[in-house]
């Protein structure tokens, strides 16, 4: 039942455990969609679309663009072969059986965190600057 799961009692560690987990699964899931992302960006940019619409936005600051979009796609592809070797590592909180053993794992999680959160800024300010540019003129 729903209200079983209610009533179960987690300790510190495994409400942690919990947390990290779920964070961790989000971070890779947006990693992904963010590669999906620029892939489409980039097909939209080369396809000629900029040719048969009339856009805000001139072939050097297309080109900038996708000059982003490639190191966003980079930075992007580093962050994910460094989550998996993350993911790996935290394996070990699992088998913490002290404070100072789970502080150790919850360091490098936040560490990686405010990186990842930075990194999601990035992209998230690029994705605005793109939709700015791809107003249509009326005409």
């Amino acid at each position: 039942m729903m209200i079983d799961k209610f009533q179960d009692h987690y300790d510190d560690h495994e409400v942690q455990l919990l947390s990290i987990q779920t964070e961790s699964s989000e971070w890779k899931e947006r990693l992904k969609i963010i590669n999906t992302e620029i892939d489409f960006f980039l097909e939209l940019f080369s396809s000629g679309f900029t040719d048969e619409l009339k856009l805000k936005i001139n072939l050097e600051d297309l080109q900038y663009l996708k000059d982003q979009l490639i190191g966003v796609r980079k930075i992007n592809e580093i962050h994910l072969k460094t989550f998996q070797e993350y993911n790996i590592k935290q394996e070990g909180l699992k088998e913490c059986d002290d404070v100072q053993c789970e502080n150790f794992y919850l360091k490098d999680h936040l560490i990686f965190k405010k990186t990842l959160t930075k990194h999601f800024k990035v992209f998230r300010e690029l994705k605005y600057l793109i939709y700015k540019y791809i107003e249509i003129n009326p005409g």
